[in-house]
């Protein structure tokens, strides 16, 4: 716990001046307090909660502030010295560190070597051959002609030795305009599409992580407010076990104000696991060890600032639908699938290439007689094939093609309706978180009046030091009920801008 008391009323000064003015001057507090020389360290799980002690002795002339009251209230001071962990912060870490995010990254790296090597089907093909071939030795026979005998030897020399060097070029005429053209319109898509999915699971990680930072905080202010809560319920315990020895009350309001403790005591239990939750996630999502501790160096009680809400849901849903990577990634990824459909369809027709072949070999197979001698020849052909059997399995494969495309389409305009719902959602959550920070200040004016009065009554002894504790613990509430509006209207704002994807390019 926070070993440096700091009045609430310093803490919050800045909020709400006019009304901390009066308490200020009800309770005799010192106008300023000095600043602490460095940001406090939060811990990752609440202290536990005091002992049970006796309320606070009357002798004084002002009833003292508890204890718990007193490490909360540095515990909120400290969060507006800066220093420590703030939501942009922790956005950037769990960016950086996601595994989500580093697995769309190497799909981004996966379809940019898809769009090389469908690049690579435009440069026509060059193969290139080389060959020595010994034949064995034959005796072609002889050649009778008009009564002459001619050696076979002479008119059809053997050379055993053969050595070839070849070099075919091929272009596939056909295939630029039925094939790879859409091969690479396809190709490109499902780059863009990957690029596209990658960012949006960066803007989602990071909203994510805001959202675990925000309620981190919340969760410390609620242990802080159970605690305090406890230390109330242990004081009316105190008081009613004297009562009870003096016969003021009776054994079940001895026994009711025991359970009480008891139900204080399972409470501070829920709370101090809820802390153990959210930490653990923040620390997840940035990916640091169990042992990492965190300071608090974001000031929630700052008023943000001022932030340009639709005029309606209509015109939040058609910024949403303009701006949403994940609307633009389907539709990217739809294209692909038309463009792939295409692609099969190619198969239906037949095929055009070129092909030029340069042939150096001893012997040359164009000469005649074959001799031992080195000889170049060249020629260029047109080839017209087609294969009418590929027909249906090329169907099939557009086919399957469009199914997908299809699907993508539907899970596009599935997207269509949840964003109209998100934003919906977001504009309205906004609005309620508004309303509540409205209300929450002025119950903490109505709570600090009552504390107030509490107070000069416990002076004029017409109140016992648990009625000031009482008065302390709702002035307590009060002021975080105000801390947790602040995290509401952070979290509200963070999911409306994401919704509307004004956090693109971020």
């Amino acid at each position: 716990m926070f070993r440096r008391p700091l009045t609430l009323v310093t803490w919050f000064a800045p909020l709400l001046s006019s009304s901390l003015a009066t308490a200020q001057t009800a309770t005799g507090t010192p106008a300023a307090q000095p600043a602490a020389a460095a940001p406090r360290r939060v811990r990752t799980t609440p202290a536990p909660p005091p002992a049970p002690a006796a309320p606070a002795s009357d002798t004084g002339p002002d009833a003292p502030i508890s204890k718990v009251t007193e490490d909360l209230e540095a515990k909120l001071a400290s969060m507006q010295q800066g220093g420590g962990l703030t939501a942009d912060q922790a956005a950037l870490r769990a960016m950086l560190t996601s595994v989500d995010v580093a697995g769309k990254r190497h799909s981004v790296a996966v379809a940019g070597a898809q769009v090389n090597a469908t690049s690579a089907q435009f440069i026509p093909k060059l193969d290139l051959s080389a060959r020595y071939t010994r034949l064995s030795k034959i005796h072609p026979a002889d050649v009778t002609l008009f009564g002459m005998t001619f050696p076979g030897d002479a008119l059809f020399p053997i050379v055993l030795d053969n050595y070839n060097l070849e070099a075919t070029l091929s272009v596939p005429l056909s295939d630029y305009v039925l094939r790879l053209s859409h091969s690479m319109a396809a190709s490109n898509h499902n780059e863009t599409a990957a690029k596209l999915d990658e960012q949006a699971t960066r803007l989602a990680v990071a909203r994510d992580a805001r959202v675990d930072y925000y309620q981190w905080i919340r969760a410390q202010d609620a242990s802080y407010v159970a605690a305090q809560a406890l230390e109330a319920a242990r004081g009316h315990a105190f008081d009613a076990k004297n009562a009870f020895d003096a016969g003021l009350v009776s054994r079940a309001d001895l026994l009711r104000a025991v359970s009480q403790v008891r139900s204080a005591e399972l409470t501070v239990a829920q709370y101090d696991s809820a802390v153990t939750i959210a930490t653990e996630q923040l620390l997840v999502a940035m990916g640091d060890g169990p042992n990492t501790n965190y300071e608090v160096g974001e000031n929630i009680l700052v008023e943000l600032p001022t932030f340009a809400v639709p005029l309606t849901p209509g015109v939040g849903y058609a910024e949403a639908f303009e701006h949403r990577l994940e609307v633009k990634q389907l539709g990217e990824s739809e294209a692909s699938l038309r463009d792939e459909a295409r692609v099969a369809r190619a198969g239906n027709y037949p095929r055009l290439d070129a092909q030029a072949d340069a042939i150096y070999a001893n012997p040359n197979s164009r000469y005649i007689p074959p001799s031992a001698t080195w000889h170049g020849t060249w020629d260029v052909s047109l080839i017209l094939s087609w294969t009418p059997t590929n027909i249906f399995g090329s169907q099939a494969n557009a086919h399957i093609a469009e199914a997908h495309a299809d699907e993508v389409a539907s899970k596009r305009a599935a997207l269509k309706n949840a964003l109209r719902l998100e934003v919906n959602q977001a504009m309205n959550a906004l609005t309620e978180a508004t309303v509540s920070l409205t209300s929450a200040r002025e119950g903490l004016i109505a709570a600090e009046e009552n504390y107030r009065v509490r107070r000069e009554l416990y002076r004029a002894g017409k109140a016992t030091a648990v009625d000031v504790t009482d008065a302390e613990t709702d002035l307590t509430r009060s002021r975080l009920d105000v801390v947790n509006s602040h995290v509401d209207e952070r979290i509200a704002r963070v999911a409306l801008v994401h919704a509307l994807g004004r956090d693109v390019g971020h």
